[in-house]
């Protein structure tokens, strides 16, 4: 199919992110037929345009988030592809525009094959929204089952298409150790108050509900510091750490460069930056690499964690599209932490969940709640 076949719907949290996904993907050749803000009626609104694949942008924070999730999951009518980080200028979303466009193109041209064993095409869970914003065309019914693609978009200027499938899986079972440890050498004195036991929490999309669960059961005496990293835009970091704050006993806060790691408090990771930890458990900032996909970087943060705190580290990965943090999980096992993940059925998104388990390094699945329950039995019996 040609891309300038291809008819497109998009639904963004935003009409400047609708306007600027409208025009760059118009731009490399593909035809908008609606875009629409979430809401109650971009059902039916999408279902009077007639449109080939479906673009769902939530790379703006959503209060709605997960009713729109929840309202895709039982449309099956078109292809959908999901993207958490929308474009941030330059002269490089024309690049990415272009790889998208392909990318949808190629979604709605699988759509429309016929299958000859009459059989389904293969596709996980559905999704979907969108609103006019030019003269419908009457649609012909199209019984054809669709493909449903579920991966989460890189940064807009570093996007990159990839061809792997994300399979959810229902296998929580203890995964035996596979990685050999790496020793943490610990000469530096940590000055009073700085964090011993140290967490990483990862998420993307569905993180934030996923989260703010996990903290709100955390018990205030917990001898652990956490840092988040949740894909998210760099102007909502604050927000976030200002919603979560009020849900916990521990202290929220973004980070920043020069900050002493405490137990009792999660620290946010900054969305265009890249986080170490000095030998004295400050935490250190630099810029992200342009070659970035995930912003901020799951992976990024597990193993700057599993370098400083090796054995007396933890993490765990909640949910989220693509495979972020799956490298990272591995990062941790090797210098004899703990790798936990959210389970499949309290999921918004189990991608980023399901990519961990398949490392192997997993130990512990459940839903939030037990998580963190399950994280102050581990301090109060095995670290008494």
């Amino acid at each position: 199919m040609e891309n300038l076949s291809t008819r497109v719907a998009i639904l963004a949290g935003t009409k400047k992110t609708q306007l600027l996904l409208s025009t760059l993907l118009e731009g490399a050749g593909l035809n908008v037929v609606a875009r629409d803000l979430p809401s109650d009626n971009f059902l039916s609104l999408l279902d009077s345009v007639c449109a080939d694949v479906l673009l769902v942008d939530f790379s703006e924070t959503n209060d709605n988030e997960t009713d729109v999730i929840d309202t895709l999951l039982d449309y099956d009518k078109l292809p959908i592809l999901f993207n958490d980080s929308s474009p941030a200028g330059g002269g490089a979303n024309a690049q990415w525009a272009k790889k998208l466009a392909r990318k949808l193109a190629d979604m709605a041209s699988i759509h429309r094959l016929p299958d000859p064993n009459n059989q389904p095409a293969i596709h996980t869970k559905p999704l979907t929204p969108s609103t006019p914003v030019v003269e419908a065309e009457p649609c012909e019914e199209n019984n054809t089952k669709p493909y449903i693609e579920k991966r989460s978009a890189a940064p807009a200027q570093y996007l990159e298409i990839s061809e792997e499938s994300y399979a959810i899986t229902d296998n929580y079972a203890v995964q035996p150790e596979t990685v050999n440890k790496i020793s943490v050498p610990t000469t530096v004195e940590k000055p009073e108050g700085a964090a011993v036991n140290f967490w990483v929490l990862g998420a993307s999309l569905g993180g934030p509900q996923a989260v703010r669960q996990f903290l709100a059961a955390i018990k205030e005496d917990l001898p652990v510091a956490f840092i988040l990293a949740q894909h998210i835009g760099a102007n909502h970091i604050s927000l976030l750490a200002e919603q979560l704050d009020r849900v916990t006993p521990f202290k929220v806060l973004p980070g920043r460069s020069g900050y002493l790691l405490r137990h009792h408090e999660v620290v946010l990771a900054p969305a265009d930056k890249n986080i170490s930890i000095t030998e004295d458990g400050y935490l250190s900032l630099t810029a992200a690499p342009k070659s970035a996909i995930y912003s901020p970087s799951v992976n990024n943060a597990m193993t700057a964690v599993a370098k400083r705190y090796g054995e007396m580290a933890g993490t765990i990965v909640f949910s989220g599209m693509g495979d972020d943090g799956a490298r990272g999980c591995k990062d941790i096992a090797a210098h004899g932490g703990v790798v936990w993940a959210q389970d499949v059925e309290s999921c918004v998104i189990s991608s980023m969940p399901d990519q961990a388990r398949k490392t192997n390094t997993v130990t512990y699945s459940a839903n939030p709640r037990v998580l963190a329950e399950h994280l102050y039995r581990y301090y109060s019996e095995d670290k008494a």
